[in-house]
C-alpha cells in the first residue's frame, strides 16, 4: 500500500498505479478520521493508499550509534530506526533508564557517501521498552547536514 505524505496545505496528488493518471485532492477531512483509503481511477483500477499527516517526511534507516544521558551519566549503544527534520526514533540495545524530557546526546554516522558524523542533543518524548522517540534540541543546527540526506 502506497503512503502519501500530506503537507501543511492538506492537498495531495494521488497517482493511479496502473495508468499513471494524477488527481489532486484536498484531504483535510481525513485528518482526524481514516488514514487508510481506497480510490477508483477513471481507468477502472481500484487501489488503496495511506495518508501520513506528519509535518515532515520520516526516513527509515538502520544506523548504529551511541547515547549519553546528560546529568545521569548513563550511556549505551543504539540502533537508529528513522530520522526526520525534527527528530529521531531509536532503540537501545540494552534496557535504558530514560525519562520523558531527558536531554540525551546522540553520536552516529550517516550511511551516505560522505559518511557524515552527527553529534546532537535530543529531548526524549516517549519511551516504549527499548524503543525511544526524541526531538532535536535545535533542529536548525542539523538542517545542512540532514537536508540532502533526508530527500535521497
Amino acid at each position: 500500500m502506497e503512503k502519501i505524505y500530506v503537507g501543511h496545505t492538506n492537498k495531495v496528488s494521488i497517482i493511479c498505479p496502473v495508468c499513471g493518471l494524477e488527481s489532486k485532492k484536498n484531504v483535510s477531512k481525513f485528518k482526524e478520521t481514516h488514514k487508510n483509503l481506497k480510490a477508483k481511477c477513471k481507468c477502472g483500477e481500484v487501489f488503496r493508499f495511506t495518508l501520513d499527516f506528519r509535518r515532515y517526511f520520516r526516513k527509515n534507516v538502520r544506523l548504529t550509534g551511541e547515547y549519553f544521558v546528560q546529568g545521569k551519566g548513563d550511556k549505551g549503544k543504539i540502533l537508529i530506526e528513522d530520522i526526520s527534520k525534527t527528530g529521531i526514533k531509536f532503540a537501545t540495545l540494552e534496557p535504558n533508564n530514560f525519562s520523558k524530557n531527558d536531554l540525551v546526546e546522540l553520536k552516529f554516522t550517516l550511511d551516505n557517501p560522505m559518511k557524515m558524523k552527527i553529534r546532537t542533543r535530543v529531548k526524549i518524548l516517549w519511551i516504549n521498552d527499548f524503543s525511544v522517540g526524541s526531538q532535536f534540541s535545535d533542529p536548525r543546527i542539523l538542517e545542512k547536514d540532514l537536508g540532502l540526506y533526508l530527500i535521497k
